[in-house]
């Protein structure tokens, strides 16, 4: 009898760990997008999550659909990708012309549409990227893309879409990667690359330059447990989605920790295995959305911490 007990608590001690334990708080100020199912204004596991001008978000499941949400979670509109049978992309950006560049991941290839759905272009199918996870756009329209396989790298294309660099190595150094997942263009220019395997964020210069670690492999706060997705907030902080710590902490400009919300549930203030993030700066209250995977479900809140 002693031996399922001791089983079991080895079992709990693994799994996602409560708000409680890590000293974190669930999420504020709440609201549910979706649910559980397949139906339009539905989810089966979202992964690609972002923000538009006037509140909107779009999200990207493993159904293969791309389902636009108005600022109060009504769908607007819905689209099926070209080709999802072999994988569905983790991340997608806008662009200051309006479009949307898609990280179509198992597809080894960045697709831009509009935001009806209709495809504009395609690039990046002949240059080597692999596993396309993060995306992101920078002040210079230049397109940053971090792509895993049998390399892990980060490439940079013109806004044409035309290579211009590559950079990066699979290793356990200072400034290698193990598995680059979500990616984001911070305020001051510099990129932050979420290093999944290494359980830690990196950011670099645009040309590759390493500048600094931010937090380590574990369950405190100020640490990740298989860190997904990144985004920035308009004051030069940026959060960070944790898929097996089941929680969202934000940083501050210089990396220090500032808050970390979220716990592992159903509830409507705690996550399940989320995989995606994006911050929404355009209303009067900056907000965050989460892509809640293991929830089926959007989770919108506030951004925890003070915002300038």
């Amino acid at each position: 009898m002693r031996s399922w007990i001791w089983l079991l608590a080895l079992l709990l001690l693994n799994s996602c760990v409560s708000s409680s334990s890590v000293g974190t708080h669930p999420l504020e100020n709440v609201e549910l997008i979706g649910g559980p199912g397949r139906g339009v204004g539905r989810f089966f596991q979202p992964r690609a999550i972002e923000s538009l001008p006037q509140q909107q978000c779009i999200v990207i499941d493993r159904s293969g659909r791309a389902q636009l949400f108005d600022s109060a979670g009504n769908l607007k509109d819905v689209w099926m990708l070209p080709e999802w049978s072999a994988g569905h992309p983790i991340d997608l950006c806008g662009t200051p012309e309006g479009t949307l560049l898609v990280a179509d991941t198992h597809y080894m290839r960045i697709i831009e549409f509009d935001l009806d759905g209709n495809e504009l272009r395609r690039f990046g199918e002949d240059v080597g990227l692999e596993l396309v996870r993060g995306i992101d756009i920078a002040a210079d329209g230049s397109i940053l893309v971090a792509s895993y396989g049998e390399f892990d790298r980060v490439f940079r294309f013109d806004r044409q879409g035309n290579l211009m660099k590559i950079w990066g190595e699979r290793g356990d150094g200072t400034g290698q990667f193990f598995r680059p997942e979500g990616l984001a263009i911070d305020a001051d220019g510099t990129i932050l690359v979420v290093d999944c395997g290494h359980h830690r964020v990196l950011r670099f210069t645009l040309d590759g330059e390493y500048l600094q670690t931010i937090g380590s492999p574990g369950r405190a706060a100020g640490q990740f447990d298989t860190p997904f997705d990144i985004d920035v907030v308009g004051d030069g902080s940026f959060v960070v989605v944790d898929k097996a710590g089941c929680r969202v902490q934000r940083f501050a400009a210089d990396g220090s920790l500032v808050a970390v919300v979220g716990g592992t549930g159903r509830g409507a203030g705690l996550l399940s295995e989320p995989r995606g993030v994006a911050v929404s700066c355009s209303g009067s209250v900056p907000r965050m959305l989460i892509a809640d995977t293991g929830n089926h479900r959007v989770v919108v809140s506030a951004i925890p911490g003070e915002v300038r």
